[in-house]
C-alpha cells in the first residue's frame, strides 16, 4: 500500500475553477439569479480538461449573449467590466463545441 489519497478528478478541477478570477468575479457580482444560473451551467459544460479552467473570453461572450437574450441589455456594459478579457476571441466563442460569432453590435448567431 502506497499511502496515497485518491482524490476524484472532479474535485481537483473544481478547485481550479473556484479560484479562477473570472469565475470569482461572476459569483461576487450583483447579477440576476437566472443569469447567474445560466452562467454556472456554461462554466460546468466548458471547463477545459487539460487545465481545469473555463476560457474567460468565451465566458464573457456567453454572458453578453445570454443577457441580450433575456432582455437584460442594460447589463451588458456591467458584464463587460466584470473581469479583464475580450468578448469572445477574434469575433467567436465556443459553447459545448459549437462555434458562435460575435458581431460588432454584440448580437451573436450560431454558425451552421
Amino acid at each position: 500500500m502506497s499511502g496515497t489519497i485518491q482524490i476524484p478528478a472532479n474535485e481537483i478541477l473544481r478547485k481550479y475553477i473556484d479560484s479562477q478570477t473570472c469565475v470569482l468575479a461572476i459569483r461576487r457580482a450583483e447579477l440576476p439569479p437566472i443569469l447567474k444560473a445560466e452562467v454556472e451551467q456554461f462554466i460546468e459544460r466548458n471547463v477545459l480538461p487539460d487545465c481545469g479552467r473555463v476560457p474567460p473570453n468565451c465566458l464573457k461572450a456567453f454572458m453578453v449573449w445570454t443577457a441580450q437574450k433575456m432582455g437584460l441589455t442594460r447589463l451588458v456594459p456591467y458584464i463587460k467590466g466584470l473581469f479583464k478579457s475580450d468578448v469572445g476571441f477574434k469575433g467567436y466563442f465556443l459553447d459545448s463545441g459549437k462555434l458562435f460569432h460575435v458581431n460588432a453590435l454584440n448580437n451573436q448567431r450560431q454558425l451552421p
